[in-house]
C-alpha cells in the first residue's frame, strides 16, 4: 500500500496530524498548472508556489515543514510535494524544488545532520523512490548533493537493514544506529535508516531508482561520481595495516568481510553509474556522448587519492562527498571516467604506501571488480 492509499484510510486523529503544517507546504499541494504548448497541453507543468519556493532561501523553515517524524506520520506533505504531478515542472522550477529538498535534508553543507534533517531526507528519498520518469530540469544536481550528503547511510542501505533489529524509524542516533551504521562514524552526525521496510506507511526507498531519475544529468553525474570514489578512498585510509576495519579487530565474530562489502559498495554504485551512461548513449537519452563527458569532467573536482598514513578522525557525512581532490592537473576527461581504473588507482596506490600486504591487495581488487561488474549488471 502506497503512502496516498494509507493516507486516505488513516484514522481521522492520523490524518489530521499529517496535515497540521505550516501553511507555506500545505499550499504546496495546491500549486499552479501551467498548459504546455502543442501535444503537451493534456499535460500541464507545474509552477512551484512562492510560499513553498521562500522555503529554498530558509532550511530550517523548510525542515520544520516537511520533516515526517519520527512515526512519518506528516510523510503525505513530502511525498505530494514529490508527487509525479508536481515533478511535470515548469522551466527554472525543478531547481527551485531541488533547493528545498536539499535545504530541508541537510541545512548548511558538510556540517553533522540533526534527526529532523535526516529524517526529512529519508521522506525525500521515499517520495522519489516511487516514480521512474527522469527528474525535472535543474532538480538532478540537488537531488545528488542530497545523495552525497548522507553518503554512508546510502552506501550501507544496500545490504544493512536495521528494521531486523528492530528499529522502525526513518533517523537515529549514534547511540541507535552504531549496530547497523557505518564503520567510522561522526557520532554528532544523525543516520538515515534508508533501508527500513517496516514503516506501517509502507514507504520503500530505492537509491537505484533515485540515481537511475538522476544520472541524466551531467552535473548530478559528476556529483555522484565524486562522491563514490570519495567515500572509497575515505574508508581506505582509515583500514588498519592489514587493510582491515581497526574497530573490530577484537569482534567475538567474523568480521573479517567486513571491509570488502564497504569497499564493494562502493564499487557496485560506480559500476551502476558507468552502465547508465551506456545506457543514456543507447537510447538516446544522452544526445552527444562526447558533450556529456565533457560536461561530467569540468563539474567532477577530480581523482580522490588516499591519505599516506591511516587515518583515524571520523568526519561527518557530508564532508566525506566533499573532500578536496587531489593535486595537480585534472586527467583527462577518458581517464577520470573511467569508473574501474580509477579505483585501482586509488586502491594500488594505497597499498603501496601503506605496505599492505600483496595478497590483500589482489583480494580487495577481486571483489572490487566483482562488485563493479554486478552494478552495471543491475542497470542494464
Amino acid at each position: 500500500m502506497r503512502m496516498r492509499e494509507w493516507f486516505r484510510q488513516a484514522s481521522p486523529r492520523r490524518r489530521i496530524a499529517a496535515v497540521a503544517l505550516p501553511t507555506a507546504v500545505v499550499v504546496a499541494a495546491a500549486g499552479t498548472a501551467v498548459a504546455l504548448s502543442g501535444g503537451e497541453a493534456e499535460k500541464p507543468c507545474w509552477k512551484v508556489p512562492s510560499t513553498t519556493a521562500a522555503l529554498a532561501d530558509d532550511p530550517a523553515a523548510a525542515t520544520k515543514a516537511l520533516d515526517p517524524g519520527d512515526d512519518l506520520s506528516r510523510y503525505d506533505v513530502m511525498d505530494e510535494l514529490l508527487s509525479e504531478e508536481h515533478l511535470r515542472a515548469c522551466d527554472g522550477q525543478g531547481a527551485i524544488l531541488g533547493k528545498v529538498v536539499l535545504g530541508a535534508s541537510v541545512g548548511g553543507p558538510g556540517g553533522p545532520h540533526t534527526l529532523a534533517q535526516a529524517r526529512t531526507a529519508y521522506a525525500a528519498a521515499a517520495a522519489l523512490s516511487e516514480g521512474s520518469e527522469p527528474l525535472p530540469d535543474g532538480m538532478s544536481p540537488y537531488i545528488a548533493r542530497l545523495t552525497a550528503e548522507y553518503i554512508v547511510d546510502v552506501q550501507r542501505s544496500w545490504f544493512a537493514n536495521p528494521s531486523r533489529r528492530d528499529f522502525v524509524r526513518p533517523a537515529g542516533t549514534y547511540e541507535e544506529s552504531k549496530e547497523w551504521a557505518g564503520e567510522f562514524p561522526d557520532r554528532r552526525d544523525a543516520t538515515a535508516a534508508f533501508s527500513v521496510d517496516s514503516y506501517e506507511a509502507d514507504t520503500d526507498v530505492s537509491f537505484k531508482r533515485i540515481v537511475e531519475r538522476a544520472a541524466g544529468d551531467p552535473e548530478a553525474f559528476a556529483v555522484l561520481y565524486d562522491a563514490y570514489r570519495a567515500y572509497f578512498a575515505y574508508y581506505l585510509e582509515r583500514l588498519d595495516g592489514k587493510g582491515e576495519v581497526p574497530s573490530l579487530r577484537d569482534a567475538k565474530y567474523d568480521t573479517s568481510g567486513t571491509a570488502d562489502l564497504d569497499l564493494g559498495g562502493a564499487a557496485r554504485s560506480i559500476g551502476t553509474l558507468m552502465q547508465l551512461r551506456a545506457n543514456g548513449v543507447q537510447d538516446g537519452t544522452i544526445h552527444d556522448a562526447a558533450a556529456f563527458d565533457q560536461s561530467v569532467w569540468k563539474h567532477s573536482r577530480g581523482s580522490f587519492p588516499t591519505a599516506a598514513r591511516q587515518v583515524a578522525d571520523a568526519p561527518p557525512m557530508g564532508e566525506i562527498a566533499a573532500r578536496a581532490a587531489g593535486v595537480g592537473a585534472k586527467a583527462p576527461a577518458a581517464t577520470l571516467l573511467d569508473g574501474r581504473r580509477q579505483l585501482y588507482a586509488a586502491l594500488e596506490k594505497w597499498g603501496e604506501e601503506r605496505g599492505i600486504t600483496a595478497g590483500r591487495v589482489a583480494e580487495l581488487r577481486l571483489r572490487i571488480d566483482e562488485s563493479f561488474v554486478n552494478g552495471m549488471r543491475e542497470a542494464i
